[in-house]
């Protein structure tokens, strides 16, 4: 009977994600989630993290634009270190960091990539939200723009975060 309940829990282990090598890479030493089914605004991506349990673990969060740049494979101009000057937190402090010069920040568009800028596989469909944002003034108007990596051209660029269509991926780290 023991061993009975032995195997039942090593298959239950295996087959609900209990390997960490399969299910949540590692990469630059940071652990990523899987990618859920459906995609979601800012705030709901930032509870999805926030309330995630995979891979036997529950202190996930949303990456900062720092780390999902590390998931960035084939665009030097935005990998970790590239001349893409958007990081998080200095840049964000410079009401500028968002003019950030053109072609800078992104690479050549490729449609059915399958994957090429993205250390995960992530295709060229796959926009990530980061937690990294800044208050925009415009006028007399005040908006909140996040910053994005997206994996159809390595582009590392932001968007509204309230925006009625910024409905984007999110993969959690820790």
């Amino acid at each position: 009977m023991t061993k009975f309940f032995v195997v039942l829990a090593l298959f239950i282990f295996i087959g609900c994600g209990g390997s960490e090598s399969e299910d949540c890479p590692t990469i630059d030493g940071n652990m990523w989630s899987s990618r859920p089914l459906r995609m979601m605004g800012s705030g709901e991506a930032y509870n999805y993290c926030e309330n995630l349990n995979e891979c036997g673990h529950a202190d996930w969060h949303l990456p900062n634009i720092n780390e999902l740049r590390t998931l960035i494979q084939n665009c030097p101009e935005t990998q970790t270190g590239g001349i893409c000057g958007v990081h998080d937190p200095d840049c964000l402090k410079d009401p500028d960091c968002f003019y950030y010069s053109a072609g800078q920040c992104l690479c050549e568009k490729k449609e059915n990539n399958g994957g090429y800028y993205s250390k995960l596989g992530d295709d060229d469909k796959v926009v990530l939200w980061s937690s990294s944002n800044f208050e925009h003034i415009s006028g007399c108007i005040a908006t909140t723009l996040v910053w994005l990596v997206d994996f159809s051209s390595g582009e590392v660029r932001h968007e509204e975060e309230e925006s009625y269509s910024s409905y984007h991926n999110v993969r959690c780290v820790r």
